[in-house]
């Protein structure tokens, strides 16, 4: 039975700087099951230090080449699937919120710290919204007060439309192995009309202008990998 992950107890500094010192350690060592018993330590306890936690998947999915170049044969998410307390579904959630809000300059630093003492369960609602740009600097600052059902409220108040599962629009890109999409596809979705493949894209561009655009279209475009 997997250990509770939902409730949150508050990061400082401290923390967030062991998770650096964790990964660093693991990058080194090229074995990632050093940062993965670092992380069932957090999520083994009765609450959680999410935005910890968060940061960690984060950390170890941007770094998954390097463990790949060092032996790894098995893609992040099988990974977490097979060595940790919560599914490769769940750390790509949390490495999906960290990375909209916690590394998004476009959040005010001064929020960012303060957003890091919420319930991991209230943050995973600002993702979409956060990396979106749907939500003011006024109502960020007004969710680091609210509960958790009015920081929901605030949310649909501001992705409006994009909350309705018949007029929501988004694409996925398939960067790992799947049973129906080779890698690379991208998937659009949206309204009744279901989904349809856009087209493909290259995975493993040679050179760096051509890997740095390649990561600013998917952080442009939100393509997150699909499940």
């Amino acid at each position: 039975m997997q250990p509770p992950v939902q409730m949150a107890l508050s990061v400082n500094s401290s923390d967030l700087t062991e998770v650096d010192t964790i990964l660093d350690r693991a990058i080194t060592a090229g074995d990632p099951l050093i940062a993965s018993e670092y992380g069932n330590q957090l999520s083994n306890s009765m609450t959680l230090k999410g935005v910890a936690l968060a940061k960690l998947f984060l950390g170890m999915r941007d770094s998954w080449p390097l463990f790949r170049s060092s032996g790894i044969d098995e893609d992040f998410a099988d990974f977490v699937d097979a060595h940790m307390f919560v599914t490769g579904r769940t750390a790509d959630k949390y490495a999906d919120m960290y990375k909209a809000i916690f590394v998004n300059k476009e959040v005010p630093l001064v929020i960012r710290e303060q957003l890091q003492y919420k319930p991991i369960k209230t943050l995973l609602l600002l993702t979409a919204a956060v990396r979106e740009g749907s939500l003011t600097e006024e109502q960020l600052a007004d969710v680091i007060i609210l509960d958790h059902n009015r920081v929901r409220d605030v949310v649909r108040e501001a992705r409006g439309e994009a909350t309705n599962s018949r007029t929501a629009v988004y694409a996925r890109l398939v960067q790992r192995e799947h049973s129906k999409y080779p890698k690379g596809t991208i998937v659009v979705f949206g309204g009744d009309d279901g989904f349809e493949v856009l087209g493909m894209v290259n995975l493993n561009p040679v050179t760096e202008p051509a890997r740095k655009f390649l990561e600013r279209m998917k952080n442009t475009l939100h393509l997150e990998d699909i499940r």
